[in-house]
């Protein structure tokens, strides 16, 4: 056997690291696929939690292939409202998101909702290994070996790292993150509420921006709202050093009337708060022999791209169909990189659009936001809204 060919079907082993939507999503298509999945999680349980997810797209028609898009819930309600907070913390009519977009309909969901279903999908067909991680990793002509921080070691005819931005398989395949990661000037929050704030209902939208900072809540059918918070600084990699209640108490200061002083007291209640910098990853290869890398790891968009969760699904997908028709790993891979490259270039760089939606950079943008908001209603406005939006 050369590098380049694959065992019979039946006989193929995957290594995956991690355990979030796109490995569990690679180890599902791998599996249906005829795979030998084993998945490593260098957390030492199941981890759940995350902000919304616009999903639409390419996930949502990976999703109808694998079979899963039923069982993923529309956490919208038919009746909830949307609103913009002012700095004096009043209320005016808000941008609701379309039903359709990228050429499917859309569902407002959480990350939690994709990695619970994904979780379900393969519990029982595929070995899940908690509290270790990759230590080393080698490749030959004929394997990809990977010793593990509890001192196993594993081989494998694929190893898939789907262990997100800071992803160490590609630290340690690819070279150190600073080579490809390109930051923001931005720190997010975000952290699932123990209840609404007074006079929300199920499905409110509030959104409070001003330049530099921007506070948003997700109230959804069954489910405890969803607070997000974004903010500027200079420095965002010593930023998230600091504890997260003093950064968001400091940054969000004066701001949003009573809402966001209310979102600030559930954030230092929740057990579990992601507090990190907004970054985008870029490589100029996806994969390296018999290493690939996944989701976050290999094309991070930054949360403005609403693609995110969408794409490591699509991704895993393709990865399985292609290794299928194949019969040699590079021709495989190349073809897997070459039409997902495209997509992948087009939403990150509408991320670097979107990301002033969400946080206008300053007092012109903030005009701008809001001259589009107002113009919504209008059949003008709608389309641009429509266009911006997907």
């Amino acid at each position: 056997m050369t590098s380049s060919s694959l065992p019979p079907q039946g006989a193929r082993r995957a290594l995956i690291v991690g355990s979030g939507i796109s490995g569990l999503a690679a180890a599902l298509s791998l599996h249906r696929a005829g795979w030998q999945p084993l998945i490593i999680e260098r957390a030492p349980e199941r981890r759940t939690g995350g902000y919304f997810v616009r999903f639409n797209g390419p996930g949502y028609t990976a999703a109808d292939r694998l079979g899963i898009l039923d069982s993923l819930p529309d956490r919208r309600d038919p009746e909830g409202r949307a609103f913009e907070v002012d700095s004096r913390g009043r209320l005016t009519p808000g941008l609701t998101f379309p039903e359709q977009v990228n050429g499917t309909p859309m569902r407002m969901l959480l990350r939690s909702d994709l990695e619970r279903v994904l979780y379900e999908a393969v519990q029982d067909l595929v070995e899940i290994r908690y509290g270790t991680g990759p230590a080393a990793i080698t490749q030959d002509r004929d394997q990809v070996t990977v010793t593990l921080t509890d001192g196993s070691v594993e081989s494998a005819d694929l190893l898939i790292g789907a262990d997100g931005i800071h992803s160490s398989v590609r630290s340690l395949v690819f070279g150190p993150e600073d080579l490809y990661r390109k930051d923001f000037d931005h720190v997010v929050a975000a952290c699932v509420m123990d209840g609404p704030l007074p006079g929300m209902r199920d499905g409110d939208t509030l959104v409070a921006t001003a330049p530099g900072r921007s506070a948003w809540i997700n109230s959804y059918r069954d489910h405890p709202p969803v607070a997000f918070l974004l903010y500027r600084t200079d420095w965002p990699a010593a930023e998230i050093r600091k504890k997260p209640s003093d950064a968001l108490r400091q940054a969000f200061a004066g701001f949003g009337g009573d809402i966001v002083p209310a979102m600030l007291e559930a954030m230092n209640r929740s057990e579990s708060v992601l507090f990190d910098q907004v970054s985008q990853i870029h490589l100029s290869r996806w994969s390296q022999g018999r290493v690939l890398l996944l989701g976050d790891s290999a094309w991070c968009m930054t949360l403005h791209s609403g693609q995110g969760s969408g794409m490591g699904i699509a991704g895993a997908e393709l990865l399985a169909r292609l290794l299928t028709e194949h019969g040699d790993l590079p021709t495989a891979l190349g073809s897997w990189e070459q039409r997902l490259r495209p997509l992948v270039t087009r939403y990150q760089k509408e991320a670097l659009r979107m990301r002033h939606f969400f946080m206008p950079a300053n007092r012109f943008g903030r005009i701008a936001r809001s001259t589009l908001i107002r113009a919504a209603s209008t059949p003008v406005g709608a389309k641009l809204g429509k266009a911006l939006m997907g």
